[in-house]
């Protein structure tokens, strides 16, 4: 073999060690990632032991993230999965919380979370509703954006990202708050970060 053929042998065996070396990288980091987002959330709910269900809610908070909402009625809970799609190709599980209790004796809910992204804080609000003159549901975050919560299923989310660096900048005195409309536009509810449930057994006793 001459210097030549050598020359040509040593650089496809370089590249074939670097292509086998991206490989093993890509494998590690997407091993968990589908194209399919259903085959996703359903790794994520093995992983942590809750049966399957289906989404009820998807929400879009930017940099590619969304926020969903799992509802399981047959075995009354529900989950919050955060996802985003890389390469605008494969969806990745990015953190949730699982097993939250539905209950029929709660009129309507308001719990939040945060979750930290690169240089975002992907906030939320979820909660789940029992009263059926709920139309409406409408979120005042502290520092006094508004939006309308998305709601199917009997639960509902809204959820914002903010760059860490505008949120350093930001007041945090005021508390988040959850208004519910009946479908005239008439305030039924109201909640805060200090008064975070409505439940019928307690609008009874307090009627009583």
């Amino acid at each position: 073999m001459n210097a030549s053929n050598k020359r040509l042998l040593g650089h496809w065996i370089r590249w074939m060690l670097i292509l086998l070396s991206s490989c093993i990288v890509f494998i590690a980091m997407f091993s968990q990632s589908s194209i399919h987002l259903e085959k996703v959330v359903r790794n994520a709910m093995n992983v942590a032991e809750v049966p399957n269900a289906p989404i009820a809610i998807r929400t879009k908070i930017g940099q590619s993230y969304e926020l969903l909402n799992i509802v399981d009625r047959k075995n009354a809970i529900y989950h919050q999965l955060f996802v985003n799609r890389t390469l605008g190709l494969l969806w990745n599980y990015r953190g949730g919380s699982f097993g939250m209790k539905l209950e029929p004796q709660v009129l309507l809910s308001f719990q939040g979370g945060m979750s930290t992204f690169g240089k975002h804080r992907h906030y939320y609000y979820v909660g789940q509703f029992n009263d059926p003159k709920i139309s409406r549901l409408h979120v005042v975050w502290w520092d006094g954006y508004e939006q309308d919560a998305a709601i199917s299923d009997g639960v509902y989310q809204a959820a914002r990202s903010i760059r860490i660096s505008e949120e350093s900048q930001q007041n945090f005195s005021a508390m988040n708050k959850l208004f519910a409309y009946d479908a005239n536009d008439r305030l039924l509810y109201e909640l805060s970060d200090e008064n975070r449930e409505i439940r019928s057994d307690t609008v009874t006793e307090e009627a009583s």
